[in-house]
């Protein structure tokens, strides 16, 4: 009886180099969804609210749900199980980021204790996993104690900062939110010593969480047709713009991100690819909302609406320029990071300057669709003469 026990209860291992890295689970993919559902009600809300202050408001609760999401995908990637217990604390993790998605949408508001009692419940479930692999793995505790001393002071500032109101609760938030982020940093040192298996899974992963993100810009625009009262010719070019602008950040995001492996071996590169990350999910979930909004509304769209599609649009592609340095390096290449990125940033800045001369929405998406374009052929242009072409291991 001990010993089957122990078969549906085990210790958190840390995966050894060389371990033949395993897939991303149906137990993963299922806790993903819940995240579909929190980015879904924020982005409605900005959506619904398209100026400067619901965009301040909108990132101060995306970085947390992003923060948590990234988070669980660390530790799975050190200590995943395959028994009861992972699947008891996966549990639990789904329904702290229900309640998240259940208060997104007013975070700072009426709903902001629940919001706050939430992240800090997730954090201190996180803070517990940590804590119980550095149990089992004595060697890996110079990073583990620290995750679990910091991230635990994190977890009282939210959680003191639930029951507060005003300017202060705000404050301790954002000081607990800028412990949890700046702690990765504080172990660099220790980690190629502690953890030296190079990323296993979380490549996929991180491109499956860019997917979520992609569906839940589709799903707005979809809605935003639903909730249209007259289907006019101005609301179904929207519709068809938005849905190619959605379809060419897939396009390069995957050509050129997506389908390359991070430099696991450079820790500070590769924790830049993971934060680098954020502002990439940031500025495509800006560009769902208000295509959203686009479509939804009738008539022309106010200035706010285009500067925050302009805004998202530039975030991304310089999100793309930062990432395309902390990529392994190709064997076959026609252009390299150094290369890419003064297109890159071009592509940014005409973005951002596409609003003082266009002044409707439909033309300013076209304009942006031009400049994923170049993009795009530039990437089928690079694939070809890379003998990549028919290479299925590379999508």
């Amino acid at each position: 009886m001990w010993r089957s026990s122990r078969l549906w209860w085990q210790a958190p291992r840390l995966h050894a180099p060389g371990e033949d890295a395993r897939r991303v689970t149906w137990l993963e993919l299922f806790y993903d969804l819940v995240f579909v559902v929190v980015i879904s009600r924020l982005a409605h809300h900005l959506a619904d609210h398209p100026d400067a202050r619901s965009l301040g408001e909108f990132l101060l609760l995306f970085i947390p749900v992003w923060w948590v999401w990234l988070s669980v995908a660390y530790y799975n990637e050190r200590f995943e199980t395959y028994d009861l217990s992972f699947r008891v604390a996966t549990f639990f993790q789904m329904l702290a980021v229900a309640g998240m998605a259940a208060t997104a949408e007013y975070g700072l508001g009426k709903t902001a204790t629940g919001f706050a009692l939430a992240y800090a419940f997730a954090r201190g479930l996180i803070t517990l996993m940590w804590w119980r692999a550095g149990r089992h793995n004595p060697g890996v505790r110079p990073v583990t104690d620290r995750y679990v001393r910091n991230f635990s002071v994190s977890v009282v500032l939210w959680t003191v900062a639930a029951f507060l109101t005003g300017p202060l609760a705000l404050i301790l938030k954002g000081v607990g939110l800028l412990i949890d982020l700046v702690t990765p940093l504080l172990t660099l040192g220790d980690q190629p010593r502690v953890f030296p298996a190079p990323a296993r899974k979380l490549p996929e992963r991180f491109g499956l969480f860019v997917i979520i993100v992609l569906g839940e810009s589709l799903v707005g625009v979809v809605n935003g047709l639903a909730e249209t009262e007259r289907l006019g010719a101005v609301t179904l070019l929207r519709f068809v713009l938005g849905l190619l602008l959605g379809f060419g950040l897939w396009w390069v995001y995957f050509d050129y991100i997506g389908r390359r492996e991070p430099d696991a071996h450079n820790r500070w590169r590769f924790l830049a690819w993971s934060y680098l990350h954020l502002p990439l999910v940031v500025g495509i979930t800006v560009i769902g909302a208000m295509v959203e909004h686009a479509v939804a509304t009738e008539g022309p769209a106010s200035a706010g609406v285009r500067w925050l599609l302009a805004g998202g649009f530039a975030l991304f592609y310089l999100a793309c320029t930062g990432l395309e340095f902390t990529l392994e390096p190709e064997q076959e290449t026609l252009l390299t990071p150094r290369q890419l990125a003064p297109l890159r940033l071009l592509t940014a800045a005409v973005a951002l300057a596409l609003p003082l001369v266009l002044s409707t929405l439909s033309g300013l998406v076209l304009g942006l669709i031009v400049l994923h374009a170049l993009h795009a052929g530039l990437g089928i242009r690079v694939w070809f003469a890379s003998g990549n072409v028919g290479r299925t291991d590379l999508h």
